[in-house]
């Protein structure tokens, strides 16, 4: 083919390393000796390594709880199936429910309060995509249910209030009633973890003075991704946040909580107002929203700003808001009449905790870290077992190399130059 162009000109590349590829280069060649030097080093670093991390998860001082799932219940605990479905209101646990923890040594500041689940698999891929990012974020329009900056609505269970007669729809119909939308949507936000935990010590008094529940959640999902809604929105038809939409700006416990919830200008929203740290900006719901890998986890629920003492430890576990001028537990679960009139729905007692009999069990953790993170020796095993592994690698080849040297091949055969 011809390089020169119609034009005169030639089309071949330039006379240069880069145009020819031609680039200078480095051809190691892995004789005897550097492969033996090299799994050395490896195994040099490696080992180190691997004992650092062993010996910092091993002084991880860890406790467990017992499955308290099954520990607090009291009645009907094989909760009947009908339809299909279990039917949770059945069960009668105990509740509160004093779940006794053993803490065998002491365990440093700051420790870390974890509930833990088992058998939940938060990691469907159904599950997973059941919920709104949109709606979370205040990114879709709250009437129209339409995209704003992009954001779609995914959720695809627990989208539309069906309970409620007045709010029957069709979901795919243009005219639904917007009033049935649920904030927030979808399955993983409705079956969000709602027992609440207090922590006492053996004395039975009370630890909350140094039990923290804030920045438990991811700082980026805080500042941007769950926000409430300025039209007042948020927690909308949502069993979850029905005491805090039931609440008013008076009940709050201080006085600027209280003049902040007034200047939003939205009291049927309740608590529920932007900045708020109430309903979708609650730290509980973040945490649970992010979503586990596996189907066992544990999320973090609180910190405790002090060392822990050997000893039996209290933590009392409850379920249901006490309802505003009213005695006892309210439940959502049991009645509709808060949708049409949260002020005057009569308080029902609460009579289950979160339901995990039905699955797999429910336990509590407490746990301090250290700087590799928490009791986990994986890594550090991981780390141990390659280092030993380079190690007795190098010897093998030396080895093999003292009782049967065999004659290199020359550098030429390698980089092809004559």
């Amino acid at each position: 083919m011809s390089t020169v162009s119609a034009s005169g000109k030639s089309r071949r590349p330039l006379d240069t390393p880069f145009r020819q590829q031609n680039q200078k280069r480095w051809h190691p060649l892995l004789t005897p000796l550097r492969t033996i030097v090299l799994f050395l080093t490896v195994g040099a670093v490696f080992v180190p390594i691997g004992v650092a991390v062993i010996s910092a998860a091993d002084g991880v001082v860890e406790v467990t709880s017992d499955d308290y799932a099954t520990a607090c219940c009291v009645g009907n605990c094989t909760s009947p199936v009908a339809d299909g479905k279990i039917d949770n209101t059945a069960r009668i646990d105990l509740n509160p429910c004093n779940v006794t923890i053993t803490v065998t040594e002491k365990m440093t500041a700051p420790v870390y309060l974890y509930y833990e689940l088992s058998n939940f698999y938060q990691n469907h891929r159904d599950y997973v995509k059941s919920r709104s990012d949109g709606q979370l974020s205040t990114k879709l329009d709250p009437t129209t249910q339409k995209s704003i900056d992009r954001f779609e609505d995914a959720c695809e269970n627990n989208v539309y209030l069906k309970e409620v007669s007045a709010y029957a729809c069709d979901e795919d119909a243009d005219d639904c009633n917007k009033s049935a939308v649920i904030f927030p949507c979808g399955s993983v936000a409705w079956s969000m973890f709602n027992d609440t935990l207090k922590l006492y010590d053996a004395n039975g008094h009370s630890m909350a003075s140094v039990v923290d529940e804030t920045a438990i959640s991811w700082k980026s999902d805080r500042d941007m991704k769950f926000k409430n809604y300025a039209q007042g929105h948020s927690g909308l038809n949502f069993h979850g946040f029905a005491y805090e939409r039931a609440s008013r700006c008076s009940d709050l416990p201080t006085a600027t909580q209280q003049q902040a919830c007034s200047a939003a200008g939205i009291p049927e929203a309740g608590w529920c107002y932007p900045g708020s740290g109430k309903c979708v900006e609650d730290e509980h719901f973040i945490v649970w929203m992010r979503t586990a890998a596996r189907p066992d986890f544990r999320k973090l629920y609180a910190k405790i700003d002090r060392d822990l003492a050997p000893g039996d430890y209290t933590i009392m576990v409850s379920n249901g808001r006490e309802y505003p001028g009213y005695s006892g537990y309210y439940n959502p679960w049991l009645s509709t009449a808060y949708y049409a009139d949260p002020q005057n729905a009569a308080p029902v007692p609460q009579t289950f905790l979160w339901p995990a009999h039905t699955f797999g069990k429910k336990r509590i953790v407490l746990s301090t870290t250290s700087w590799v993170g928490g009791k986990n020796g994986f890594l550090g095993w991981a780390y141990l077992v390659v280092g030993v592994v380079c190690i007795v690698l190098a010897l093998a080849f030396a080895v093999k190399l003292q009782l049967s040297p065999r004659k290199l091949g020359t550098a030429s055969f390698v980089t092809g130059d004559k």
